[in-house]
C-alpha cells in the first residue's frame, strides 16, 4: 500500500472595517489516504456558515483531489448567495500573518476576483506537487498555504 498525500484545508472569515474576509490554511501532510476526488466546493461570503468559527474550517484533501472556490452571483439572491454581491480578491500568500492581516507581500498570487454580480466565479484548485503548466500552482507535503 503506497502512501497518498494528504492536504489539510482551513477557511476563516473575520470582519475588518465592516466587511468580511477571510483566507485558507492548506496544509499538507503524507499520511494513508484513499483515491482523488473532487471536494464539496466552498462558496466564498459571509453566508458560508464554515467561516463563522473562530479557528477555521479544516478539510483533508489529498494530492490529486480537486477544490472550488465559488463566488456566487447576487441575482437572483438564494440561500448561497446575498441579495448583496460580495466583492472579493482571493490571494494564495505564503504566512498565516500575511492572511490574518488580509496583506499581500512580494509578488502577488491573484487565484480569483470575485467582481462580477450577475455571474457565478469559480476557481478550481488542483492539489499536486507539479503542475504541467506553467502558472499552475504546486502544493508540497508538509508545507502551509494561505488564502
Amino acid at each position: 500500500m503506497g502512501v497518498n498525500n494528504r492536504v489539510s484545508v482551513v477557511a476563516m472569515v473575520r470582519r475588518r472595517s465592516g466587511s468580511r474576509l477571510g483566507f485558507l490554511l492548506i496544509v499538507l501532510l503524507d499520511l494513508l489516504g484513499t483515491a482523488a476526488s473532487n471536494m464539496e466546493p466552498i462558496y466564498w461570503n459571509s453566508l458560508n456558515k464554515r467561516f463563522l468559527d473562530d479557528k477555521g474550517y479544516v478539510l483533508y484533501p489529498q494530492i490529486g483531489d480537486r477544490l472550488d472556490l465559488i463566488c456566487p452571483s447576487s441575482d437572483p439572491p438564494s440561500q448561497r448567495a446575498p441579495a448583496e454581491y460580495e466583492f472579493y480578491k482571493l490571494y494564495l500568500v505564503s504566512s498565516r500573518d500575511q492572511a490574518d492581516r488580509c496583506e499581500v507581500t512580494g509578488a502577488p498570487n491573484l487565484l480569483l476576483t470575485c467582481d462580477k454580480p450577475n455571474n457565478d466565479m469559480r476557481f478550481t484548485i488542483k492539489f499536486q506537487e507539479y503542475s504541467p503548466n506553467l502558472w499552475g500552482h504546486e502544493f508540497k507535503t508538509n508545507a502551509d498555504y494561505y488564502i
